[in-house]
């Protein structure tokens, strides 16, 4: 093949790659290189003074640069320190959780028994719902009046009266957590079964026949062949957590008291809620 012809079907990939390119600079790269420019900007469309523009008799105030200042205001709010620790907390328990969770829906789905298939289709229900829908219905579960848990557990002679789950701050974070591995643990669980469903089965039946046990063939087989997929999945939980914020503002708004203010939702507060925009990106 002569130089010429592999530049000419090179260009010509970069032909057919690049509507998805311009598409992804477009939808991921401008936004975020606009709000890393807005984070250096000053713009409150609530504030009456300071330069602006006259709309058809609307003033729309101007962007003012300020430099590092957002980010040195943040740095001295103690508002934002409490957050970052809150949304730690909330980022490593819903790993956990949803990563164990997860794992233990795919070793139980790996297993043949009657009704597998139909558990398996069931397994993305929760998933497939949008998290204002979880939020939603969770309300009614947990509900103080009226939540059917409550009613459960006062039916089962478990407790005395109802439990007011977002009453307490740190209950409230936890029910959080709890909810939102609900709604994702199911895709830990697709990814890790797709990767017990690709272990060859000779593999288990020499282990078991060498003596191994269940927990040995765990350990020794199925957790080694997992390992990219456990990266995988720790990664996105990781990202997603960070980045929730539909479940706060369904279940909790932040409170009680900003007990389950985490730094998404501190963001959008502020940015949505006082419109200031700069600090709030």
């Amino acid at each position: 093949m002569t130089l010429g012809v592999r530049l000419s079907e090179g260009r010509f990939a970069l032909l057919l790659v690049l509507p998805a390119l311009l598409a992804i600079f477009a939808v991921v790269m401008l936004p975020l290189l606009y709000s890393l420019w807005l984070s250096f900007t000053d713009v409150n469309v609530l504030r009456t003074s300071g330069p602006a523009l006259e709309l058809f008799g609307v003033r729309v105030p101007l962007f003012r640069w300020v430099g590092l200042q957002n980010y040195v205001g943040i740095f001295d709010d103690p508002l934002y320190w409490s957050s970052l620790w809150r949304t730690l907390y909330f980022v490593g328990a819903f790993v956990l959780e949803a990563t164990l969770v997860g794992l233990g829906m795919a070793l139980i789905l790996n297993e043949r028994f009657a009704g597998r298939p139909l558990l398996r289709s069931l397994l993305l229900i929760p998933w497939s719902l949008s998290r204002v829908v979880v939020g939603l219905l969770w309300i009614g579960i947990l509900d103080f009046e009226f939540g059917a848990f409550n009613g459960l557990l006062y039916n089962l002679h478990l407790v005395d009266g109802s439990i007011a789950f977002f009453k307490d701050g740190f209950s409230a974070l936890n029910v959080l957590v709890s909810v939102y591995a609900w709604n994702q643990a199911p895709f830990a669980a697709l990814l890790f079964l797709a990767g017990m469903q690709s272990i060859s089965v000779d593999v288990y039946s020499a282990a078991e026949v060498d003596g191994a046990g269940y927990w040995q063939r765990f350990g020794y087989l199925t957790l080694p062949a997992l390992r990219p997929i456990l990266f995988l999945v720790t990664v996105l939980a990781t990202v997603n957590a960070f980045l929730m914020l539909d479940l706060i503002y369904v279940l909790t708004m932040g409170g009680p008291a900003h007990d389950t203010t985490t730094v998404a939702w501190l963001g959008f507060q502020t940015a949505f809620t006082f419109f200031k925009f700069g600090p709030g990106t």
